[in-house]
């Protein structure tokens, strides 16, 4: 589940999935309210998902390009879509991209995400 922040817009609000012709994930046009640009500071995870993201694509090795991220992330389904954070999708849309090309393997990166979750539980970072 997304870790939502006080003040944290809530998603749902902005499916579009109701309008005919258009995704869950197209918002663009609607009435979505004022944008509060003092909302949050970026956390050091989300700085380094842009980072991994730039590292892999164009500006980096070229193993992905961004229409290719953005086919996964309109793929994620209206719930899961609308339960993350922008960051979320794009790292949960990189992470699907990255092993449906075979680039890395779900099982190792789930492995790897439990003892990352234990190391935090432990150590509190």
């Amino acid at each position: 589940m997304a870790a939502h922040r006080e003040g944290d817009p809530h998603n749902e609000q902005f499916s579009s999935a109701r309008e005919p012709g258009r995704g869950y994930h197209d918002i663009g046009g609607l009435e979505a309210g004022a944008i509060e640009p003092n909302l949050s500071e970026t956390r050091p995870w989300e700085k380094l998902s842009i980072a991994l993201g730039n590292v892999l694509g164009a500006g980096g090795a070229k193993l992905v390009r961004t229409d290719e991220v953005r086919r996964k992330r309109e793929e994620l389904g209206v719930e899961l879509y609308n339960e993350l954070g922008y960051f979320e999708r794009g790292t949960e849309s990189l992470c699907r991209l990255l092993i449906e090309r075979g680039l890395i393997d779900a099982t190792e990166l789930e492995a790897r995400m439990k003892t990352i979750a234990t190391r935090i539980a432990e150590e509190g970072r």
